[in-house]
């Protein structure tokens, strides 16, 4: 009986600590505010580096209470193909994002990176795994 009492009490003080991880990949009515809120701030810092106007195909859009995940491929708004420098690898954008008072913050961006630049971005902001998923 103590046992299933202490796995009962540690099952639940686990289920408090866990994070919560909802996909934004989709765009829903309930979901619109935050999601285009996200994708605005990748947009303006994307066209400070590159002046280009993007829209985004988005492939993960990952938010917990914290954090926001993106993943997804960069097209320009006027159809147009992609300037890049000559050794960039067009078109993909990954970027972390964090909340702040209820405002969302890029920690890391990167576009048309060579590689995988991200690795280990988890345990430089102590970020759940399942975010990045």
């Amino acid at each position: 009986m103590k046992k299933l009492l202490l796995f009962y009490f540690l099952s639940l003080s686990l289920c408090s600590f866990a994070q919560n991880i909802e996909s934004l990949k989709n765009k829903t009515p309930k979901n619109a505010a935050e999601r285009t809120l996200i994708l605005d701030i990748i947009r303006a810092s994307l066209y400070q580096d590159y002046k280009q106007e993007f829209i985004f195909v988005v492939n993960t859009l990952n938010v917990s209470s914290q954090f926001a995940w993106f993943q997804g491929t960069a097209v320009r708004k006027d159809g147009k193909e992609i300037r890049t420098n000559e050794y960039d690898d067009c078109c993909h954008v990954e970027g972390l994002l964090k909340r702040n008072y209820d405002k969302w913050y890029i920690v890391e961006l990167e576009a048309f990176s060579t590689d995988i630049w991200y690795d280990g971005i988890w345990d430089r902001y102590d970020v759940p795994m399942a975010l990045f998923y």
